[in-house]
This record gives structure tokens, sequence and C-alpha cells, in this order.
């Protein structure tokens, strides 16, 4: 299985970098999504990225933005919550 930051860096530094993933969130255990938070937050350090997910917290659609290693998070929408 490829790793995430084995993806990011075949991404161009000048490329804006888009993580996105919704209902698979769902199928990963608490552990694996609390690595997955803190491999986009070490990408952010060094990367502007976008993170766009749901079902990690709670059911919301949320987008956090990286940009020059400070964190935007914006709560956008509510979803089906699959996997309740």
């Amino acid at each position: 299985m490829v790793k995430l930051q084995e993806l990011v860096s075949r991404v161009p530094e000048a490329e804006m970098l888009c993580i996105f993933h919704t209902h698979v969130a769902n199928q990963m255990s608490r552990p694996v999504k609390e690595e997955l938070l803190k491999q986009v937050e070490r990408i952010g350090q060094t990367r502007d990225v976008f993170h766009i997910y749901n079902n990690i917290q709670d059911r919301f659609l949320h987008v956090d933005l990286y940009q020059n290693g400070q964190l935007t998070a914006l709560t956008c929408a509510e979803t089906e919550g699959h996997g309740r």
C-alpha cells in the first residue's frame, strides 16, 4: 500500500494538494483516523493542502486548509453519516 507522504512527494510543490475522502473513514479504527489527521497536519506544515472529509470525528463535511503552515478549519454541511 502506498503511504500518503509518498503520494504527496509525487506532487510538484507549486501545486495545491487536495486530500479528499468521505464515507471511507467510517471503516477506519479510531487510531487509524488519528494517524491520518496527524499525517495531514505534518504535511500541512511544509505544503499547502486542503483536507476534505467526513466521518472522522462526526458526520459533518469538513474542509481543513493548511496554508503557510496555518490551519483554517471549516465545517461545511451535514452528511448522511454512513457507518453510524
